[in-house]
């Protein structure tokens, strides 16, 4: 399984998972519209620590995302006989809103007994354009208990520019 792919629940974990990501997206999208400051964090149960939106992480592309999102689980929410653990669409849907959200908060929110890895070093990268060289993490080598983690986006890459997420100077493991 991708470990970044979205769980297939069912039940009231699925109905939970789906109620806290819709939560999580209308506290993120209430921090962005002003209605609560930004730098308010967020007690949440389940989570041992405070939750903090990195302003950051609140792209205009991300911000559209999580809207979006919100307002297809709010059909959810409203309809729970359409909650499926097997509905692939939901399953996207929701794997793409935890990615966004935990590039928000900048830590993992994973779900039921998930077993996720953690990742060693983790990397946000977002531009509007890269004319020169973007590297997320540039190292010597990695363990075989090393764990990475980068995320970049560009709007344009122009004819000289490059994006790298890893460069390794040697093996990897």
């Amino acid at each position: 399984m991708d470990p970044m792919a979205f769980p297939a629940l069912a039940g009231t974990v699925l109905t939970e998972a789906v109620k806290f990501l819709f939560d999580r997206a209308g506290a993120v999208l209430d921090r962005r519209a002003g209605r609560v400051a930004i730098d308010e964090p967020e007690r949440v149960a389940g989570q041992a620590e405070l939750l903090r939106v990195r302003a950051a992480e609140l792209t205009d592309a991300r911000v559209e995302r999580i809207n979006q999102a919100q307002g297809a689980l709010r059909v959810y929410l409203s309809r729970p006989g359409l909650l499926q653990g097997n509905d692939e669409a939901l399953r996207d849907l929701l794997g793409q809103l935890r990615r966004d959200l935990e590039e928000v908060y900048g830590c993992g929110l994973p779900f039921g007994d998930e077993q996720r890895p953690r990742p060693g070093a983790e990397v946000s990268q977002h531009v509007d354009e890269i004319s020169g060289q973007q590297v997320g993490i540039r190292a010597q080598g990695m363990t075989a208990k090393g764990r990475v983690r980068v995320v970049q986006t560009a709007k344009t890459i122009t004819e000289t520019g490059e994006q790298v997420g890893l460069h390794f100077d040697g093996p990897i493991g």
